[in-house]
């Protein structure tokens, strides 16, 4: 399953997929696809979407996880909103930032929009190192009032359910997506029945 990163109604769809070892996806993009083969797909399925934005959102992305808020951000900037909007992107190494021009873009063409990047490798020496929640404040929250949106692999969407209970603020909603690898799903089933 794969989150759009193109905008909703766009002719042409987009997505961000990320090159696992031995991933089904994975080889065949990097081994045998070539222009103007034939795809079909399903869906959309899921209820992680951008909802009317009527107080300050927050939206934190792990890895791709990225994708679908490309695409919120894309409808919002067709679709303007006079409520602040926030991104943290979280990635493992300085490689898996990915889409940087696009959040630029994004960023001059939306008033109300920022934007940080974070590296969790120690050694990375890129300015924000660590878990995106790190780099939070309890006021990015609003005292609640916020929408928050997480995208990214489990252990992420259950670390920041786990920063905003420590700092002790429900926001108004709490929209999240995890994902795994085929691969990692496997081997996580492997190491529960073991």
């Amino acid at each position: 399953a794969y989150s759009f990163s193109s905008a909703p109604g766009s002719s042409a769809l987009t997505f961000l997929i990320r090159d696992v070892p031995n991933g089904m996806m994975s080889e065949f993009m990097r081994m045998k696809a070539k222009i103007e083969d034939f795809m079909m797909f399903t869906g959309p399925y899921g209820s992680f979407y951008l909802r009317p934005p009527t107080r300050p959102i927050l939206m934190l992305a792990g890895g791709t996880g990225l994708a679908p808020f490309l695409s919120m951000l894309q409808y919002l900037k067709d679709h303007p909103t006079d409520q602040p909007i926030t991104l943290a992107y979280g990635v493992n190494t300085n490689d898996d930032l990915v889409e940087l021009p696009q959040l630029d873009y994004l960023k001059s063409v939306l008033p109300k929009f920022d934007y940080f990047t974070c590296v969790v490798d120690k050694e990375s020496g890129h300015p924000k190192r660590g878990y995106v929640t790190e780099h939070l404040s309890k006021e990015t929250l609003q005292g609640g009032n916020v929408d928050v949106y997480v995208c990214g692999p489990p252990p992420m969407v259950e670390g920041v359910r786990k920063w905003m209970e420590g700092v002790g603020v429900t926001p108004k909603n709490f929209l999240f997506e995890k994902f795994s690898s085929a691969n990692e799903a496997a081997a996580a089933k492997e190491g529960a029945a073991s």
